[in-house]
C-alpha cells in the first residue's frame, strides 16, 4: 500500500517534534527512519500508527484519509524494542491475539486461525515452539514471535520501532538479514525506526535521515552514503573528517594553498571540505596536499587510523593509513583526498 506523509507537524506543548514532514513511500518498500535521539522518527512511526495525532498535516493510506481512522481501524501491525508480548500467554496464543479479539463477524474460524499461526512460525523460523511461554525464548526469538503477532492481523502497513534495540551486536546482524529475507517474501510497505547507520544502509530500500524534526535527505543506501546532501547527513552516515577550506575559482584551497581538488560545483567563498578517512591518498611526490601533525595512532579494523592536527587552527581530522605504515606521534603525513564532498558555508 502506498503511504503518502503531507506536511506532518507536531508539537508536545510548546516543544516542536516536527516540523512540516513530507514524505511518500510505493508499495512494498522498506524505508529506514534514520536519526539520532530527539530527530523525530519515533514520533513519525506513532502519527502512522494512530498512537498520536499530529498537530497539522495529512496522513494517507493508499489515497484514504488514515488520520481519521481509529488505531484499529488502520490495520497497522506494530513492533517495539521491547518486545511487548503477553508473558501469561504462549507463543501461539501470543501471535493469535490480534485475531482472536476481532469482533465476532470479522474473526478468522478457529482453524484458520490455527493455520496462519504455525505459517507465521515456519516464516519466522521458530516451528515447533508454539507452547512455549516468551520466558523460555531468548531475546532474538521473542522478537520474531512480536513480529509474527504484527504479520497476523495481515496489516496493510508494517511498522518497527528500533526492533532489535535491546539485543547484543551478533544477534542484530542476523536478524536484520531475516528481516530483510521476510520483507521481501511479504512485500509488506514497512517503515523501520533505527539511529544505527549500519542497520539501515544494510537493511532499507530507501533511508530517511531526520534531524531535530526535519527530513534532511531521502534517498538509496548508496545515494545517502556516497552523495549526502549536508554536513550533518556526511557526519552522521559513516565516518567522516572536515575542514575549512576557501573556494577560489572552482579549485579547493586550504590556508591559502591550492589542494589540487575541484570544488564540485560549489560557489566561491568559504566552504566545507568533508572526505572519510578511508577515501585519502598518501602524497609523497611533493604536490598539493594536506599537511598534518600526527596526534594519535592506533589499529582500526584493517588500517591504521592516524589522527591529525591540521592547519594553523589544528583542526582534527582522521585518516587511514595501510597496517604495516608506522607513524610516530609528532611526525608529519601529507595527503589528499580521492573522494570527497564541498558544502558552501
Amino acid at each position: 500500500m502506498d503511504v503518502t506523509i503531507e506536511n506532518v507537524q507536531k508539537a508536545f506543548g510548546d516543544t516542536p517534534a516536527l516540523h512540516g514532514v513530507s514524505l511518500d513511500v510505493k508499495a512494498g518498500e522498506l524505508v529506514a527512519l534514520l536519526g539520532p535521539s530527539g530527530s523525530g522518527k519515533t514520533t513519525l512511526l506513532r502519527i502512522l500508527a494512530g498512537l498520536d495525532a499530529p498537530t497539522a498535516g495529512r496522513v494517507l493510506f493508499g489515497g484514504d484519509d488514515a488520520l481519521g481512522l481509529s488505531v484499529q481501524d488502520r490495520n497497522v501491525g506494530f513492533v517495539f524494542q521491547h518486545y511487548a508480548l503477553f508473558r501469561h500467554m504462549t507463543v501461539f496464543d501470543n501471535i493469535a491475539f490480534g485475531l482472536t479479539v476481532r469482533p465476532r463477524g470479522e474473526r478468522p474460524p478457529k482453524a484458520e486461525i490455527r493455520k496462519r499461526v504455525l505459517h507465521l512460525l515456519d516464516l519466522v523460523q521458530l516451528s515447533g515452539l508454539d507452547k512455549r511461554y516468551p520466558s523460555q525464548l531468548s531475546g532474538g526469538q521473542r522478537q520474531r514471535v512480536a513480529l509474527a503477532r504484527a504479520l497476523a492481523i495481515e496489516p496493510r502497513v508494517l511498522l518497527l520501532d528500533e526492533p532489535f534495540g535491546a539485543l547484543d551486536a551478533q544477534v542484530r546482524k542476523d536478524l536484520r538479514r531475516w528481516l530483510r529475507e521476510i520483507h521481501d517474501r511479504t512485500g509488506h510497505t514497512t517503515f523501520f525506526v533505527t539511529h544505527d547507520q549500519e542497520e539501515a544502509l544494510e537493511l532499507a530500500d530507501r533511508v530517511v535521515v531526520m534531524s531535530k524534526g526535519r527530513i534532511e535527505q531521502v534517498g538509496t543506501p548508496d545515494e545517502i552514503y556516497d552523495a549526502p546532501a549536508s554536513p550533518f547527513v556526511f557526519e552522521f552516515i559513516g565516518e567522516s573528517s572536515f575542514l575549512p577550506v576557501t573556494v577560489v575559482d572552482g579549485a579547493v584551497q586550504l590556508d591559502g594553498q591550492p589542494l589540487d581538488l575541484a570544488a564540485l560545483g560549489a560557489p566561491t567563498g568559504a566552504a566545507t571540505l568533508g572526505f572519510r578517512p578511508h577515501d585519502v591518498t598518501i602524497v609523497t611526490d611533493g604536490s598539493p596536499a594536506v599537511i598534518g601533525t600526527i596526534v594519535t595512532e592506533r589499529r582500526h579494523g584493517g588500517a591504521r587510523r592516524l589522527e591529525l592536527e591540521v592547519g594553523a587552527e589544528k583542526h582534527r581530522v582522521e585518516i587511514d593509513m595501510a597496517v604495516d605504515h608506522t607513524r610516530l606521534p609528532g611526525g608529519q603525513v601529507a595527503f589528499r583526498p580521492h573522494r570527497w564532498r564541498i558544502f558552501p558555508r
